[in-house]
């Protein structure tokens, strides 16, 4: 349902202004109510996505900036948050690529093809083609900042 209401909004942004400006209020309407506010899900119709696009277990809680490009084939799971909302560029992610449940792609980086993003990450740099994006690692310090000694 996701990527039907995306389409569709898409579609409308295509169209001359006096014949798309109508057809945009039914999915304006149906992108707040039910992507936003039920569903927790955050693809704007001026996003780039490629065909193919899978959305895990219903998309729930991913934010994809408005100028973000998204290739063929790629999934992504829950909470993930892709851009940011300053003006830092437009994320690029490439082909075939897996982002898992809880990750950051921040700001405007590019994510070649076949890429593989672990859960929890956040990704701050450029990954190449191929590559892996894993992390981040806590830093565990005692209440004052010096490191901490486990019993």
């Amino acid at each position: 349902m996701v990527l039907v209401v995306y389409r569709y909004g898409a579609w409308c942004l295509r169209r001359p202004r006096a014949l798309g400006a109508p057809l945009r209020v039914p999915h304006r309407l149906v992108n707040t109510v039910v992507l936003r506010a039920i569903l927790g899900v955050d693809l704007p119709p001026q996003a780039r996505v490629g065909p193919g696009l899978r959305l895990h277990h219903f998309g729930r809680g991913v934010a994809i900036h408005k100028r973000a490009v998204i290739g063929r084939d790629a999934e992504i799971f829950q909470n993930v948050a892709i851009g940011e909302r300053d003006d830092s560029g437009e994320p690029v992610i490439g082909d075939r690529v897996l982002i898992g449940a809880g990750a950051c792609i921040l700001g405007g980086i590019v994510l070649g093809d076949d890429v593989r993003v672990g859960a929890n990450a956040v990704v701050l740099d450029d990954v190449p083609t191929g590559g892996r994006a894993i992390g981040p690692k806590a830093t565990i310090r005692g209440p004052r900042g010096e490191p901490a000694v486990l019993p």
